[in-house]
């Protein structure tokens, strides 16, 4: 990518996004799917660890939407989930019942796009993936908080929809984040390679 501005990588994301929005609406769809279990544990007022795990399905989703999101193999790429990622993730579900659990949440919500970018991007699986999320969001701090405000206005608006957007904002964050995980490994490749 030649154009390294966080502008024009989000808009080429949803660019991207709308190109293939049948494509995008149908795992999005998936996705929606997979809160099943965690609406249920929510609605029915189960106990809090229940409802944390009920996590891990949707975390799990959202490793294989972010598959589909890097590249172009179609909906087959839903199937290339990540599970140690996902309960990884998933983790910081768990630790909302403790009082600290604020903490390993805000670090999920401000890695954890890139992580499942970077695992999808480079092939990376697990702890390799969550490493290489880390080490974006450090090399670029803004655009990490940039993805997060995205990503909680992204929540907000499917919430106020009533849940009408929710097939619409995990595909295109992620497709989003896929842009600027390609383009921050490139500019990382040609630094390394420089040196």
């Amino acid at each position: 990518m030649d154009n390294l501005t966080l502008p024009a990588l989000t808009w080429s994301g949803a660019t991207a996004f709308w190109h293939e929005l049948p494509r995008n609406l149908t795992a999005g769809l998936v996705l929606g799917l997979s809160a099943v279990p965690l609406g249920a544990a929510l609605l029915a007022g189960a106990p809090g660890w229940v409802a944390a795990a009920a996590v891990l399905p949707v975390t799990l989703a959202l490793t294989g939407l972010a598959a589909l999101t890097a590249d172009d193999r179609g909906l087959a790429a839903l199937r290339r989930v990540d599970p140690v990622l996902a309960l990884l993730l998933s983790v910081a579900g768990l630790a909302l019942l403790a009082p600290w659990g604020v903490v390993p949440a805000a670090a999920v919500l401000l890695v954890g796009p890139y992580a499942l970018a970077y695992g999808a991007v480079r092939g990376r699986r697990g702890l390799a993936a969550l490493r290489g999320g880390v080490i974006l969001a450090a090399y670029r701090p803004a655009w990490a908080l940039t993805l997060t405000a995205l990503t909680v206005l992204g929540a907000f608006a499917a919430a106020a929809s009533a849940g009408v957007l929710a097939p619409v904002v995990a595909p295109l964050l992620l497709t989003i984040a896929a842009r600027q995980t390609t383009a921050l490994l490139a500019e990382i490749d040609t630094l390394q390679g420089a040196r």
